[in-house]
């Protein structure tokens, strides 16, 4: 049986950079995205074979380090490979190394599949993988819920989520929240993003953007009518 990682290269094109020439959060989970996306086909639980079963893939944990600044339009290769199926969520690692081999950026998300109808969790149960788990792990600790600290939030702005937003989910796309938490933090430079999603947001919800500094950890809470969004946090 085959083991389940995909590798490919790709350039760093200057869209993944902001101002500063520094590597996005929204480019870091782009990728991860499409790579994500790539390999689940690959292993039978790709977009298409998942909604004949009425089944789709949203993600509720993501968090990366950056581990060496690539730089705009150079070629890396991107790896990534899922591990042990939990009851009711997957993990799925990501990494971006320089073409000499060297580790420049580690991710890891936690999945989980919803009910297309009645757009409810579902057990892992029916969700198999075409081939063999590898153990490689990039983090030894498990996802943990984001605490925000007994700090009273500044709300910074509101988001209304437009058509631009959304994905074939028909909620705003996890990479579009990257932007919100940098724009709140202003841009701040960090070596670790970490965003939890907690409820999704649809077209026109408003989402009221909160921004908590604390030491050198800055705190983004998204609440959108009268529940959290998001929560996330860089440093």
């Amino acid at each position: 049986m085959a083991l389940m990682k995909y590798s490919t290269k790709i350039t760093l094109f200057s869209s993944y950079f902001d101002l500063n020439d520094r590597l996005t959060a929204k480019g870091v989970l782009s990728i991860f995205q499409d790579v994500a996306s790539i390999h689940a086909e690959e292993i039978g639980v790709g977009y298409l074979t998942m909604l004949q079963k009425n089944l789709y893939w949203v993600l509720s944990r993501v968090k990366f380090d950056i581990l060496k600044m690539p730089t705009p339009y150079s070629n890396v290769i991107v790896e990534t490979w899922p591990q042990e199926k939990g009851k009711i969520d997957f993990d799925r690692d990501m990494r971006i190394l320089s073409e000499d081999g060297e580790v420049l950026v580690i991710a890891s998300s936690k999945w989980c599949v919803i009910d297309t109808i009645a757009r409810r969790l579902q057990r892992t149960d029916g969700v198999n993988y075409l081939g063999e788990v590898i153990p490689d792990k990039n983090y030894e600790d498990k996802f943990a819920k984001i605490m925000l600290p007994d700090i009273q939030p500044v709300q910074k702005f509101t988001h209304i989520v437009r058509f631009s937003d959304l994905d074939h989910n028909k909620h705003m796309n996890n990479t579009n929240y990257a932007n919100l938490v940098l724009s709140a933090i202003e841009n701040k430079v960090y070596t670790h993003f970490e965003i939890n999603f907690v409820n999704e947001c649809v077209l026109n919800d408003q989402i009221c953007v909160m921004h908590i500094k604390d030491n050198n950890k800055e705190y983004v809470k998204g609440v959108c009518e009268g529940q959290t969004a998001f929560l996330a946090y860089t440093c």
